[in-house]
């Protein structure tokens, strides 16, 4: 596993539990609103240091009984030809799993919740079908792979949601496509497009553009409720 961080403690990215979070190197998008390009574009993860997992792992069990959750996010985790097995000592030690995922490896997902390894999946959707690879950098449309993967998680997730970061350029009516391709989806989650202090991008000339305020995204969330579940995460 290349883990690049280890946050020990987050009340907000596992929803309704205490829970650890790790970052893993690598992934197979470039979407260019990502602020972790130190974990994306490979002459940049070439310069980080990354944690054991076994010192992860350590971790871990210190703080076992105060914990409930692990989070894993990246990067792409379902990239990690040893995240099985990770996922499995990590189960081991009595906490859940959420993983976020961009969608794009089916195989490895499914694989993950036959084994129940996972108990929580964050899939993310970037954008309507139609505007895939604007927003996700690569010329490949992987949006059948992620449609794939939501068909997986609906039928064997214990539990899971599907979100969008709102990223610059889209707008209502391209959530609206979004959810109306999602439809019958648990939960539909609309997450606001920031930018930590210090943070860079995979691409700097997306720093800037407009987009869609938290204020702005409650209402749009109210309106796809119509369609399903859904609310704006601020």
């Amino acid at each position: 596993m290349k883990i690049a961080h280890l946050e020990r403690l987050s009340s907000i990215d596992y929803p309704g539990r205490l829970a650890a979070v790790v970052w893993t190197v690598g992934c197979n998008l470039r979407c260019p609103f990502c602020y972790n390009p130190e974990l994306v574009l490979p002459h940049l993860s070439a310069q980080l240091s990354p944690l054991p997992s076994r010192e992860v792992l350590e971790v871990l069990r210190e703080r076992r009984g105060f914990l409930d959750g692990l989070c894993v996010t990246g990067g792409e985790p379902t990239l990690q030809p040893q995240l099985p097995e990770f996922l499995a000592r990590v189960k081991g030690l009595g906490l859940a799993v959420k993983l976020d995922t961009n969608g794009t490896q089916p195989q490895a997902l499914e694989l993950l919740l036959q084994e129940k390894l996972v108990d929580y999946v964050a899939l993310d959707v970037k954008a309507p079908r139609s505007r895939y690879p604007e927003f996700t950098g690569i010329s490949q449309d992987v949006s059948p792979l992620v449609q794939e993967s939501l068909e997986i998680v609906r039928r064997m997730a214990p539990d899971y949601e599907v979100r969008t970061t709102v990223a610059p350029g889209l707008g209502p009516e391209d959530l609206e496509a979004i959810a109306r391709e999602v439809a019958g989806a648990k939960r539909y989650v609309l997450q606001p497009f920031f930018v930590p202090q210090g943070k860079g991008l995979v691409d700097e000339s997306w720093r800037g553009r407009p987009h869609l305020s938290p204020a702005e995204l409650t209402p749009v969330a109210e309106r796809l409720a119509a369609l399903l579940p859904c609310r704006a995460r601020t």
